[in-house]
């Protein structure tokens, strides 16, 4: 199977890196478990078309590694409740079988001023 471009690491420090995740599901779980150094994902639903990937155990894991980007970008989209820390992995949403999808070029834009906008 190929790989899935249009993955984006973010770090805590507001770096983008670009990640390949698998089309196999488990092996894009594994691969989500190493960039994310976490034992347990999770994710929160920006919006249809981009899910934030997040270290489930991540307040205590990364305690003193808040994600203030990723946590900034939630909140432009509606999550106010909470910081988000360490690394989180941002793809496209789901297909209609609730597969992970590829960030898109628009996609990537679109996240990218979005990022910008909350950092200025």
């Amino acid at each position: 199977m190929i790989d899935t471009p249009g993955s984006l690491l973010l770090t805590p420090h507001g770096d983008l890196v670009e990640i390949q995740l698998p089309a196999d599901s488990d092996k894009r779980l594994t691969v989500m478990y190493a960039v994310l150094r976490c034992r347990f994902v999770d994710v929160v639903a920006l919006t249809t078309r981009l899910d934030m990937w997040i270290d489930d155990e991540g307040m205590y894991t990364h305690v003193d590694d808040v994600n203030v980007p990723a946590t900034l970008l939630a909140r432009r989209h509606g999550f106010t409740h909470q910081p988000y820390y360490g690394p989180v992995l941002l793809t496209g949403g789901v297909d209609d079988e609730g597969d992970t999808v590829p960030v898109t070029r628009d996609g990537t834009h679109a996240l990218l001023t979005a990022l910008r906008d909350t950092t200025e």
